[in-house]
Parts: C-alpha cells; sequence; structure tokens
C-alpha cells in the first residue's frame, strides 16, 4: 500500500489521512443517541465503505479506534492493520473527558483502551486521540504508554476548540509528540470533515491546499459514519450534508488530487522521522 510513499522520497510533503472510529453518539431527531449497537454498526459500515477507496489509491491511513469499536469490531480492527493502515488509540469511550477526569482515572481508561485496541489490531498503538479533540494533559498520554497525541486542533470555534495558540507544525511536550490537525495559516480556519460537509470538495480541496502551506504535511481527520448516508436516522442539513456516496466520492476525489503533490503516511510514520525525535 506504501508504493506512493516509496518513489516520492522522505522530504516530499505528507498526507495525512485520520479517522475517528467511534460510536456514533451524536444527538439526533428528538434529541436521543441511537441505541449502542446502532451506533457501532453505522461506524463499522462506514469503514468498509472507504476502505477499497483507500487500497485503489494505494494510500495508508491514520485509524483512532476506541475500546468500545475495537470490543465490538474486533475482525474489522485487525483488517485495519493487516491492510498497512496505522491503528491507533480514540479513548475508552467517545463519551469520555479527559480533560476533566482526574489524571490517574484519565491514566487506566486509556491504558485500558490501549490494550483493547492492540488486542484487536495485533499492532502496538504508539498514539492517540481524544474523543472530539478535548485537552488531555501531555503527562497522561505519556503515563497511558503513547508516544504521540493527535488532537490539537489549531483554531477557535466557540464552544468547541480553543487552540489559537497551538503552532501549526509539531511540537513535544513532556516526552509527547504534539501533532496538530491542518488548519489555513492566518485565518485558522479548519478543512477537516465539516469544512468539506459545508463547502463541497471543490472548495474543500481548496482549503486542504492553503492548509498545507508552512507545514510539513497536511493532516485530515474524518469519520466512518460520513460513509453512510445519515438523512434515514434523522440528523438535519447540515450535519447530514454530503454524507454516503457523496462523501466516498469527495475521498476520492481527495486522494486523486494528492497524488503527485504530497506523499500519503500514517502519522505514526511522521512522528519518528528523525527531524520529530
Amino acid at each position: 500500500m506504501c508504493d506512493r510513499c516509496d518513489r516520492r522520497g522522505p522530504s516530499v510533503k505528507k498526507l495525512l489521512v485520520t479517522y475517528d472510529v467511534e460510536e456514533f453518539d451524536w444527538r439526533l431527531g428528538g434529541g436521543r443517541p441511537l441505541p449502542a449497537a446502532e451506533q457501532i454498526e453505522i461506524t463499522a459500515r462506514g469503514l468498509q465503505k472507504l476502505l477499497p477507496i483507500h487500497e485503489r489509491h494505494r494510500a495508508p491511513a491514520t485509524f483512532f479506534v476506541t475500546g468500545a469499536f475495537a470490543l465490538a469490531e474486533p475482525e474489522l480492527v485487525m483488517d485495519l492493520a493487516q491492510a498497512g493502515h496505522e491503528v491507533a488509540v480514540h479513548g475508552l469511550e467517545h463519551g469520555d473527558d479527559y480533560a476533566n477526569l482526574e489524571p490517574t482515572v484519565a491514566i487506566d481508561r486509556l491504558k485500558r483502551a490501549k490494550e483493547i485496541v492492540e488486542a484487536a489490531s495485533g499492532q502496538e498503538a504508539v498514539g492517540m486521540r481524544t474523543p472530539r479533540l478535548r485537552h488531555c494533559i501531555a503527562f497522561v498520554v505519556r503515563d497511558a504508554g503513547f508516544a504521540y497525541d493527535a488532537s490539537p486542533h489549531p483554531t477557535w470555534i466557540p464552544r468547541r476548540y480553543f487552540g489559537l495558540h497551538y503552532p501549526r507544525t509539531p511540537w513535544r511536550r513532556n516526552g509527547i509528540t504534539k501533532v496538530p490537525i491542518s488548519v489555513v495559516p492566518g485565518l485558522r480556519m479548519p478543512v477537516s470533515w465539516m469544512w468539506f460537509q459545508f463547502a463541497g470538495p471543490r472548495l474543500g480541496l481548496m482549503g486542504a491546499r492553503l492548509a498545507s502551506i508552512g507545514a510539513p504535511y497536511l493532516h485530515l481527520y474524518f469519520h466512518p459514519w460520513e460513509a453512510v448516508s445519515l438523512r434515514p436516522y434523522g440528523a438535519p442539513p447540515p450535519f447530514s450534508n454530503r454524507t454516503g456516496e457523496v462523501f466516498l466520492g469527495t475521498l476520492d476525489r481527495l486522494l486523486s488530487w494528492s497524488d503527485g503533490r504530497l506523499a500519503p503516511a500514517t502519522v505514526r510514520e511522521v512522528v519518528e522521522t528523525p527531524a520529530l525525535q
């Protein structure tokens, strides 16, 4: 799967396509979440739809998996690893808030998540991303056994993200490498999943191109459940915009656009480059 990476050499700017593999616990019509089994099933179905696109483009990705999903779908998590993708950790449950848990509790829950995900994938999980990109103290990430944290989002969205003080390039803190998600320089506009949903593929790619300026990579994040049409579940627009087949077409277009421009890689590959050691 890494043939595209090999033929470009180590100096080419990287494309990091990452996914948060989680229970689809968003509150939809009526303000209630779906039953737990259906939350897992939607994400599992989305994964099965998007994996062939990555295989066709020979583009490795990083999948941040919750312990809850790995317990429910261990064979699918193993499939990710066997297909050449990186399997990392997205917390024990998607409802976890590691910013507000006591550090000892947060460490225990992240250690448990790491054990579950590694058992399912057969692969060491060296990185993590918190649910909903909430802050997690660096020493908690370190003491839970991880080498990097891919949660920082250098943008500002009221009541959601407060990361304008973050740099747009990786940095080290308390033995952990922080790997920020890409945003447009200056404006700090986010260009990941919600941007593509609102703006569509053409403007989405325009924003992605701008976000890669001045950084060693273009780091985008999505969710497997975007590959499933959400309108039948009562998801209102714009939340349900461009989900299902439209999302899959956008993903295919993104990977086609990157060919010849960016080298697809996993987050672990970037973190383990000598410049970041």
